[in-house]
């Protein structure tokens, strides 16, 4: 059986990374199913409070160490601006090192608040969120970046006219750690023709130029974005709007399925249906800095804190109080579980999927899936079947228990 025909049974008859019923069905955790016996408030018990702590103590939080990170980054005295200033110099590698230690924070913060896509960030189609981190919409256009770059010498260039998909935190990933300089555009484009023939410092400068508009146009979208939550949180934490806050919460907690057990693990290693070869090494974020796993243990955080109310008050607490308090504790021990095995990881997602490049390593990544418990090096794929047990819980015990639907989008089938 080849292995796209093998991927096919396996979401056939049982959903897309679902039992995994064509390599060993046995192995599929079962998530036990608690009926509560009321979904009426609970005495003692303020629902709209959980909202207010969540809205004031996590997201706003989020989005300010988002301001402040981009901010910084993008600053006149910050990284990006001192690295391109030693390019060619023998400063360049420290400034280097520096740049990289900055992006990965400023990375971090984008995916703490990848975790609450709410409210303003979702407006005029997600382009505020898109602004700093285009890659939930879609993979990052390569070319559109070079293309970029070489528009960007001309004195009317505006980055806001460039597509999202060549912006973001994604595009300066690209134009200061992709250690290939050449282009990637088609030969027929005419503006990017000559750039392979420019000399190093030449295209790492230009690199560098639109690297600082990008970095400019993030900080402002992170300002906005928090400007703007502000603004909206009065709405969201009105006692009349709580039911629908709540809902908007379970959406954002419910991404840790569609947003990273899927898309982010799913089609990179191939378990997902919207990968359609063996492996998807095309579909890897953050693939030339080999962040991903670093981002995933991020949006897991991201995902404990709306659960728990970072210090405060959350969801766990209102599960503890309709005294199902084995479920919040099952979330967080099986969050950990997730935590700890990021944590051991060898290798970054990208090596992992490069190496899915045959049959055998794929049937090799759907047993991992399936059977994740057992240690092997194929961490990616692992993580897409420990994913999958929260993912379980949320779909029957969490909904039931706080009275909330599935958000659209995802499956409800227990898949």
């Amino acid at each position: 059986m080849s292995p796209l025909s093998f991927s096919r049974c396996a979401t056939l008859v049982l959903g897309l990374l679902g039992l995994v019923a064509c390599v060993d069905s046995s192995r599929a955790p079962t998530p036990s199913i608690h009926t509560p016996a009321t979904r009426q408030p609970v005495s003692g018990f303020d629902t709209n409070e959980m909202v207010t702590h969540i809205a004031d103590e996590v997201i706003a939080v989020n989005y300010e160490v988002l301001a402040s990170v981009s901010e910084d980054f993008a600053a006149s005295d910050g990284p990006v601006e001192a690295f391109c200033d030693a390019v060619g110099t023998a400063l360049e590698t420290d400034a280097k090192t520096a740049v990289e230690a900055g992006w990965r924070s400023l990375m971090s913060a984008v995916q703490h608040t990848e975790m609450h896509a709410i409210g303003p960030v979702l407006g005029n189609d997600g382009a505020l969120r898109s602004r700093v981190n285009s890659w939930s919409a879609g993979p990052l256009s390569t070319c559109g970046v070079d293309l970029a770059v070489v528009l960007s010498e001309g004195a009317g260039f505006d980055i806001n006219t460039r597509a999202l998909n060549q912006r973001g935190v994604g595009a300066l990933e690209y134009l200061l750690f992709n250690d290939s300089l050449v282009h990637s555009c088609a030969p027929q484009v005419p503006a990017t023709q000559s750039w392979n023939t420019l000399s190093r410092d030449e295209q790492v400068d230009g690199r560098c130029r639109l690297a600082r508009m990008v970095a400019d146009d993030v900080a402002a979208a992170a300002a906005t974005t928090l400007s703007e939550w502000r603004a909206y949180r009065e709405g969201f934490v009105d006692p009349s709007n709580s039911g629908n806050a709540v809902q908007l919460l379970t959406d954002a907690l419910f991404s840790l399925e569609s947003l990273v057990k899927d898309q982010k693990l799913g089609v990179a290693t191939g378990l997902d249906a919207d990968c359609s070869a063996i492996a998807c090494p095309e579909a890897v974020e953050s693939p030339y800095l080999g962040n991903t796993f670093t981002n995933v243990r991020d949006n897991v955080l991201g995902f404990l804190a709306i659960l728990k109310g970072g210090a405060g008050t959350g969801f766990d607490d209102l599960i503890a109080a309709r005294e199902f308090g084995e479920v919040a504790a099952r979330f967080n021990d099986q969050s950990n579980q997730i935590l700890a095995v990021i944590d051991a990881a060898e290798a970054p997602l990208i090596d992992e999927v490069i190496a899915l490049d045959n049959e055998q390593g794929w049937s090799a990544c759907v047993n991992a899936a399936a059977a994740p418990d057992v240690e092997s090096d194929l961490v990616g794929c692992r993580l897409v079947g420990l994913l999958k047990r929260v993912s379980d819980d949320l779909k029957i015990d969490f909904v039931t228990i706080v009275g909330v639907s599935i958000p659209d989008g995802v499956q409800s089938d227990n898949d």
